[in-house]
């Protein structure tokens, strides 16, 4: 069995962003395009940000802040998270399983199934014609159709509240670091706010100030409407309203202090795994640059603290044994 270091582990993850970007064009054509984004993140990481800590002592002290102070909130936000996001995707594998199950055991016909897009599981029911089914068989459409609905409900208000902790709980995180990064870059001198963690658009305001459009970032932090996105779902995922859905259009609805963003149930998505990418994956390459230095009982430690974020039941890419640097 292949052995690997701390470091490596967190490598390992943070590699995983290309092959994601990868799968998400392939999934939907609309996602053309995200693999260009998640490239570029990719290589801000590697090129910049993971060879300071390697080698200037000022951005690795940030990432040393960062694991000795603010590391373990974020991953208690990952581990709930993560947990609801996986019984959630599992139960819409299982959900979609059925669903196909249905539609080969009563295949619609050709001319109205041409003329539907199944943008999610429960516009199957539109490829039907329910009243020329058997009793049976229309229970059975009735009960995954309300399933479905369901699980659309949940499976947004899940990704909803992952949003907000990534953009409340990460985006910070993951800026305490890559600001001193830059700061760097461009020769700038060190400041007291360098040294706490701020609020999201504390580093977002600094981000659209000091970046050009060419950094790999600038299409999440520096467009106006995607930050709004953020800002919004983050206080409706705070709110006693929640989120609403609307089937019928395939658009979620924010509601937020007189501002109401209408999104799109696949745009809604996609505004997730931006974040997932640079503030998830973004940490993950911190963290293996952290522990590549450090080499000692914090590195273990975090490893241990870092695995417990992954529900039981997910699945591992590789097995491997972890060579710990002091046990």
């Amino acid at each position: 069995m292949r052995e690997v270091l701390p470091y490596e582990v967190f490598r390992l993850d943070f590699e995983a962003i290309l092959e994601e970007g990868k799968r998400q064009e392939q999934i939907d054509p609309n996602n053309q395009g995200e693999y260009d984004l998640v490239e570029g993140i990719h290589t801000y990481f590697s090129s910049q940000v993971l060879l300071l800590i390697a080698h200037n002592d000022w951005v690795f002290e940030a990432a040393s802040k960062l694991v000795a102070e603010h590391v373990d909130a974020y991953f208690q936000c990952l581990r709930l998270s993560g947990k609801e996001a996986f019984e959630t995707q599992s139960g819409l594998h299982k959900l979609n399983r059925e669903v196909s199950d249905f539609l080969r055991a009563h295949p619609p016909e050709a001319p109205l199934a041409k003329s539907v897009s199944l943008t999610k599981a429960s516009d199957f029911i539109a490829l039907i014609e329910l009243e020329k089914l058997g009793k049976q068989a229309q229970a059975e459409a009735i009960r995954l159709f309300e399933w479905a609905r369901d699980h659309e409900t949940m499976q947004l208000t899940v990704t909803l509240r992952s949003i907000k902790d990534s953009y409340e709980m990460g985006l910070p995180r993951v800026m305490f670091v890559v600001r001193r990064a830059m700061k760097v870059e461009q020769g700038m001198h060190p400041k007291s706010s360098d040294n706490n963690l701020l609020q999201p658009s504390d580093y977002i305001d600094w981000f659209k100030n000091h970046a050009g459009s060419q950094h790999p970032f600038y299409p999440i932090l520096a467009d106006q409407k995607l930050v709004e996105f953020y800002r919004v779902a983050r206080n409706v995922a705070s709110h006693h309203k929640g989120l609403k859905w609307e089937p019928k259009t395939d658009q979620v609805i924010l509601e937020d202090r007189g501002t109401t963003l209408p999104v799109h149930m696949r745009e809604f998505q996609q505004r997730h795994r931006y974040l997932v990418y640079l503030c998830d994956y973004g940490l993950r390459a911190i963290l293996s640059a952290f522990c590549d230095r450090d080499t000692g009982v914090a590195s273990d430690d975090l490893l241990d603290e870092y695995s417990k974020t992954f529900p039981e039941a997910f699945p591992a890419n590789e097995k491997a044994r972890v060579r710990y640097y002091t046990r």
